[in-house]
């Protein structure tokens, strides 16, 4: 899973609770609903990044796992990077803890996960992880789609 949740913008802090927003971005992408995933990006990605190819390029190679449960286990304040600008910003780190079951895997496995999240005039907002959003603005699928 490729995610990082960032973002700047007015100075509005977001009213949602941090963990309920990864939760239901992460729930989105695991039940394929990426357009909804997408409306919650980074309006800087939005921008790189239009809805229709984003949809598109995830349907072409969906998460495999079956997620079966996720479970906050801890938020904090940490910096991190937006890919595609420059330095680290404010962000909450959210650690979440997946169960999933893999495809021709008999036991469920268990995923830590630390997914940055950033305030965006009064909202939280995403961002596509580097490696993926490089894909992305060089006009390609990650994945090599």
């Amino acid at each position: 899973m490729a995610l990082a949740i960032a973002g700047c913008g007015g100075n509005e802090a977001p009213s949602e609770d941090p963990g309920a927003f990864v939760r239901s971005v992460v729930s989105d992408l695991y039940s394929g609903d990426t357009g909804t995933a997408w409306d919650a990006l980074h309006p800087r990605h939005q921008a790189a990044v239009p809805r229709d190819r984003y949809v598109e390029c995830e349907r072409q190679a969906p998460l495999q796992e079956k997620l079966r449960h996720i479970e906050v286990v801890g938020i904090n304040d940490a910096p991190s990077t937006v890919p595609g600008e420059d330095g680290a910003v404010d962000s909450k780190a959210v650690e979440v803890t997946l169960l999933v079951k893999l495809p021709d895997v008999e036991e469920p496995q268990e995923i830590t996960h630390t997914v940055h999240v950033f305030a965006v005039d009064g909202r939280w907002a995403w961002v596509i992880g580097p490696n993926d959003f490089a894909s992305y603005t060089s006009g390609r699928c990650p994945g090599g789609g």
